[in-house]
């Protein structure tokens, strides 16, 4: 389904299946090869995707974490939910799993200018994954400490 970053919240948590979130972010794992999103979509689809969803196999297995190459995370008031995603297209695709909030144990993001901001996430392992994300970041932060959580 086609969904602008503003409408995340909303549609994800109206979907037959889905779940009341309080924030929702489209995101996307970084690699060396993440400079090729500017050269488009052959940049991004040939290049940048292919080495995003290794190191989001390699980064999800390691954190046990559900992660794809481009992803929606959303947050409920007991789970941190992941689809995969294009954030190209605003396409949000299928629910890939979700981890309890009670693993989660913190969220930051680092401002930045431009669309895509750095967001670390810590779970309880003491593993973090970090991620770029896009829309409300900020909310997502604020909406995972008023849940209770710290900041990394």
């Amino acid at each position: 389904m086609h969904i602008k970053d503003k409408d995340l919240v909303t549609t994800l948590s109206a979907a037959p299946d889905g779940v009341p979130l309080v924030a929702a972010v489209f995101a996307r794992i970084t690699t060396a090869a993440s400079f090729t999103h500017w050269l488009g979509p052959l940049g991004n689809y040939l290049i940048a995707r292919p080495a995003a969803s290794s190191k989001a196999g390699s980064d999800g297995e390691r954190a046990d974490i559900p992660l794809d190459a481009a992803m929606v995370l959303g947050l409920s008031k007991d789970a941190l939910h992941v689809w995969s995603a294009d954030p190209m297209l605003g396409q949000v695709n299928d629910h890939l799993g979700s981890v309890e909030i009670a693993r989660v144990t913190g969220m930051a993001a680092e401002v930045q200018k431009g669309s895509w901001w750095p967001l670390t996430i810590t779970l309880d392992s003491a593993e973090s994954v970090e991620v770029q994300a896009r829309g409300d970041v900020s909310g997502l932060v604020a909406a995972f400490r008023g849940l209770g959580g710290a900041q990394v």
